[in-house]
């Protein structure tokens, strides 16, 4: 079974503010999200452990206290002891997203801003990519590229290297069957499985497994389920 939830860190700000929530994340999540000088990094750091805890306390019937994080060697986290569990955080704007699976899976969510001009940054897109950017305009634009990078992002995580892999070494595409994104590497198609969500508005989001021969076609969820604590 694969879920995904979101939170909204100024719907929930009271709680993630609270001693309460201190006392719920490890001593080294609270240690690094009191460094960040802007009150919403803090937030959004809170809250991914927050939320992560609360899906692994609801999904396994495990303690809090019983909850141990540690990372791969290229710093996805993942919870020590259980292979057969598997889960994926992020966050932007005022939402933080949890995904979590039997198999390997990550999410991306980015706050859809004209201001990033993520549609310049030619050298993460491949050329068909960058075609397809050149040709649209104003908002299909903006929308365009916003759904792109979280698609590429949710693979790069679901795949485990994160950005030590150049996002322009893998192509996404649109035009998969029934209109499903489809990721490409050197113009062989990868084994993954991608869908985009329109749940939060004024954001793209986006989710990826890894096809499983254990799993006939796993489907993804439909919607994002909204968190609150």
């Amino acid at each position: 079974m694969i879920e995904l939830y979101a939170l909204n860190i100024e719907e929930n700000y009271d709680f993630i503010k609270s001693e309460a929530a201190a006392r719920l994340v490890s001593a080294e999540r609270l240690e690094w999200s009191r460094k960040f000088r802007n009150e919403s990094d803090f937030m959004l750091s809170m809250g991914g452990e927050l939320l992560t805890r609360a899906i692994i306390r609801q999904r396994l019937k495990i303690k809090n206290e019983d909850i141990i994080f540690s990372k791969t060697q290229y710093g996805k986290p993942f919870l020590a002891g259980l292979e057969n569990f598997h889960f994926n955080v992020s966050h932007s704007g005022e939402f933080v997203i949890c995904t979590a699976a039997d198999i390997e899976i990550g999410c991306d969510c980015e706050l859809i801003d004209a201001n990033n001009k993520i549609d310049e940054l030619k050298i993460v897109y491949t050329h068909n990519e960058y075609k397809t950017i050149q040709s649209l305009f104003g908002p299909d634009k903006i929308l365009f590229c916003h759904n792109l990078w979280a698609l590429k992002e949710s693979y790069l995580k679901c795949a485990g290297i994160g950005l030590n892999e150049e996002p322009a070494a893998v192509e996404i595409s649109m035009r998969g069957e029934n209109n499903e994104p489809t990721a490409y590497k050197n113009g062989i198609k990868l084994d993954y499985k991608l869908k985009l969500y329109r749940d939060l508005p004024g954001y793209s989001a986006a989710v990826c497994i890894k096809n499983s021969a254990d799993y006939d076609r796993p489907e993804l969820p439909d919607g994002i389920l909204k968190f609150k604590f």
